[in-house]
């Protein structure tokens, strides 16, 4: 998506809004509730009863024991028993997901090679240029639907040239555009993996926003059972974000899944994902990490008022491509998430423009970004149509 700072212009929106409560503040990827409250009252309690000593002091490299099984109960679920059948599953925790691709990059990629990236993506270029890669495309859709030809080809092309390739899927709820992967879609995706076994093959899956799939709690893990027909030169390194689950985006908590067919597999993430952690940051923070500990032991309860936002986001999904339709706003495939992706032929002037009606949104490469996450659903009425009057000049 380019260069663009989200942060500086999601302050630059919050100050705006400060000032003119009928700002409309679709910058950034948090979750307001209709309340406009950022913080989910389960999650409250569980940092209030953290005890403080224990907070203060350094934790485990890797997050501890107990964060690793409430890492893997969480993220894997009921799928834990059947992957842990075929694989020897790891996971340690991070500063946010982004610290999960960061390390992820720079264990597994090799220094001058080339990672594939869809064409519509969040900024992962600042993780590849820290770990001294750089990115090649495959489109991303075709007739609304993933390009899986596309993807075939690009993969081939990078599998000529480099021994290791890494893969980036963001799925589901996908940032920027909120699509997401078929069954059939993700069949076809193991298949075109499995037939480079000449090469090693590094799925990095990102899953920041899954626990928002409007299909359930549940659903969003079924992608884990696909993995199951992975050939062994195909391993999985799953990207989470406490951060986005829970709410707790400034306190930055995530982890780090593997799936290894090997012991050697996983020799190699422990000795050189640990070392990077410790050439890092050395621990991720505590006070997440407690948050997370403390919460999964509420973890039905949870996922109750989890599903509450999830439900109080679909609704603004469907009313914003209700509306979307009915004034021929074009927008990329969309299914659910914190995110829709408006197409625009010059996103930066329109962002401008935008700026103008008092709306901000995000500018990025082939659109402008619509964050349904940060805005009430009574704010999301009428927003298609102020949309398209700019796109289309009006």
């Amino acid at each position: 998506m380019g260069k663009v700072d989200i942060l500086k212009i999601a302050k630059i929106a919050q100050e705006a809004k400060r000032i003119n409560p009928n700002v409309i503040d679709a910058t950034i990827g948090m979750f307001y509730d209709d309340h406009k409250n950022l913080i989910i009252p389960r999650v409250q309690k569980a940092f209030y009863d953290l005890n403080i000593l224990e907070t203060f002091q350094y934790g485990s490299t890797d997050g501890g024991k107990e964060f690793e099984e409430n890492l893997l109960d969480w993220v894997l679920d009921d799928k834990q028993k059947i992957l842990k059948s075929k694989f020897q599953v790891t996971g340690l925790s991070t500063p946010g997901g982004s610290g999960a691709l960061s390390l992820l990059f720079n264990a597994y990629g090799n220094i001058g090679d080339k990672v594939l990236l869809p064409s519509l993506r969040w900024r992962y270029e600042y993780f590849l240029n820290s770990a001294k890669l750089s990115g090649h495309e495959h489109n991303l859709f075709k007739d609304s639907k993933f390009d899986l030809e596309d993807f075939q080809i690009q993969l081939s092309y990078l599998a000529s040239k480099q021994k290791t390739v890494i893969v980036v899927i963001n799925d589901p709820c996908h940032n920027p555009t909120g699509y997401q992967l078929s069954k059939n879609e993700w069949h076809s995706i193991i298949n075109i993996v499995n037939k480079f076994e000449n090469n090693n093959i590094i799925i990095a899956y990102d899953i920041a926003y899954f626990d928002y799939n409007p299909l359930g709690f549940k659903e969003a893990r079924e992608t884990f059972e696909y993995f199951l027909d992975l050939k062994p030169h195909v391993q999985v390194l799953t990207a989470f974000s406490a951060s986005k689950s829970f709410a707790i985006y400034g306190v930055r908590l995530g982890g780090l899944i593997g799936l290894h067919h090997t012991k050697e597999q996983l020799d190699y993430f422990k000795k050189n994902v640990y070392e990077d952690v410790l050439g890092k940051w050395s621990t991720a923070p505590n006070v997440g990490i407690g948050i997370f500990n403390k919460v999964a032991l509420q973890k039905d309860e949870y996922i109750i008022e989890l599903n509450k936002l999830t439900s109080q986001l679909k609704e603004r999904g469907d009313i914003f491509i209700k509306e979307a339709k009915e004034n021929s706003l074009d927008i990329y495939p969309y299914k659910g998430g914190f995110f829709v992706l408006v197409k625009s032929d010059n996103p930066q002037y329109h962002f401008e423009q935008l700026i103008n009606k008092n709306i901000y949104l995000i500018p990025m490469n082939n659109g402008l970004r619509v964050a349904l996450c940060g805005i009430t659903t009574k704010e999301v009425y009428g927003l298609a149509k102020q949309i398209k009057d700019v796109v289309e000049g009006k």
